[in-house]
Formats: structure tokens, C-alpha cells, sequence
């Protein structure tokens, strides 16, 4: 990963941290950023046009695959691999 897409949330040191300790899942956060990214850009272009620009930029992926990303919503499962929680919360990193 690049650049950290939950800026808002996180700041840059701790993300990394985070991410080189395998507590993020990437799957997770590359769907919050489709999702985002979608709903910043839907008011101003087609929807079709942005899932193309979408399929683009994530070129593995199918556009069905991009499609079902924005129209699903996300679960909290999502947020996390498995048994990872419990160490963040406890701050074993």
C-alpha cells in the first residue's frame, strides 16, 4: 500500500504500523476506497462511467466485481482478517 486511504480516521505513522503488522485488511480498506471514491464522483458522473474509471484503476478485478463492491454494504467481518481485534484492542501489536 502507497498511500494511506483512511486519512481521516488514522494518521499516516499508525496506518503503516497497522498495515506492517497485518492488522488491516486490504481487501477492507480497497473496497472502503471504491466505495468512496464512487460516492464522491455519482452526483457529478454517470455511474457507469465511474465504474469503468474504477475498473481501471483496479484492473484485476472484473467490473461486476467492482459493481457488486459499491452496491453491497460493507459488514463489520469486513473490517478485520480473523482473531485480530481482540489484539489491537489489547494492544498487542
Amino acid at each position: 500500500m502507497q498511500e494511506n486511504p483512511l486519512r481521516e480516521y488514522l494518521d499516516d505513522q499508525l496506518f503503516f504500523t497497522l498495515w506492517e503488522k497485518g492488522f488491516l485488511n486490504e481487501r477492507a480498506i480497497r473496497d472502503f476506497y471504491i466505495r468512496r471514491k464512487f460516492n464522491q464522483l455519482r452526483h457529478a458522473v454517470r455511474p457507469k462511467e465511474i465504474i469503468e474509471h474504477l475498473q481501471e484503476e483496479f484492473s484485476y478485478l472484473s467490473t461486476e466485481t467492482i459493481r457488486k463492491i459499491v452496491y453491497s454494504r460493507p459488514t463489520s467481518a469486513d473490517a478485520f482478517p480473523q482473531g485480530r481485534p481482540l489484539e489491537l484492542i489489547n494492544g498487542n501489536f
